[in-house]
């Protein structure tokens, strides 16, 4: 009953919409080129109705597209990082296998597993009893001395480094090769102390081990001399050194057995 009302109300505007579909179809269905003009009108000014909806969907095709592409150069850069990172580390790797084989020392190879602290001045590498490894050995990179083990593991070692206040090594230095002691002041330097007056010595000369202790053998480089003061009421030089090792940059050494 309802529907019939619905329907009897509004009747005319039906019978209006159904004349003017069948109006459009018969209009559109004549090929006459009055018909071609309409249509093309209407698809033209459809193109450009719809224009900002194909703005905007290709401007969030644009940003997603973009989001990719920032993820993929972020992936490629990490991916040359990384093989940056492992020919640096093979080349280093390289130097170190033909250290070793020129060195008439018997080395044993080692990696760094941690950082030192700044407190214990102290490294852990990955080789122990199980490698032979004991205390007092002299630990070594290719620039020079590191320090020695002093805590023996199955399979890691402490290493004291030579930055360590209480470290001390017997060295000869210039041309003669006085001896002397270095002992670590700070950082990256140190001094040599017992160096006579009556020695000439110059900046840039290199300290070696002297070879008179029973932990280090002979003639690991241990210091460059950055300066030489003989004006002092001592019998000894005023001698500072820096230390050839790099103990910011450094990854692999060596355990002299």
């Amino acid at each position: 009953m309802k529907s019939n009302w619905i329907v009897s109300f509004h009747r005319d505007a039906i019978a209006l919409g159904i004349s003017l579909l069948v109006s459009l179809i018969l209009l559109f269905s004549n090929k006459s080129p009055f018909i071609d003009a309409l249509e093309a009108d209407i698809t033209d000014g459809y193109l450009i109705l719809t224009s900002p909806q194909r703005w905007y969907r290709d401007i969030l095709s644009t940003k997603e597209q973009n989001s990719l592409l920032a993820q993929k150069a972020i992936q490629l850069q990490l991916l040359y990082s990384q093989n940056e990172h492992f020919r640096v580390e093979n080349d280093h790797l390289r130097r170190m296998l033909n250290f070793a084989s020129i060195n008439p020392l018997s080395l044993l190879p080692a990696n760094i597993t941690n950082r030192h602290s700044a407190m214990l001045q102290s490294v852990i590498i990955d080789v122990g009893k199980n490698h032979d490894v004991r205390k007092n050995q002299p630990v070594i990179d290719m620039a020079g001395l590191m320090g020695k083990t002093i805590s023996i593991g199955e399979i890691a070692t402490k290493v004291q480094l030579i930055t360590d206040k209480n470290y001390r090594v017997s060295i000869r230095v210039g041309e003669k090769k006085s001896l002397g002691i270095f002992l670590p002041s700070h950082g990256r330097f140190g001094i040599l102390e017992g160096v006579r007056k009556s020695m000439e010595l110059n900046v840039g000369e290199i300290a070696y081990t002297s070879g008179i202790s029973d932990i280090y053998p002979a003639n690991i480089p241990v210091a460059r001399v950055t300066s030489v003061n003989s004006n002092n009421d001592r019998p000894f030089q005023d001698v500072t050194v820096e230390i050839l090792v790099d103990l910011q940059n450094f990854n692999y050494v060596f355990v002299v057995q």
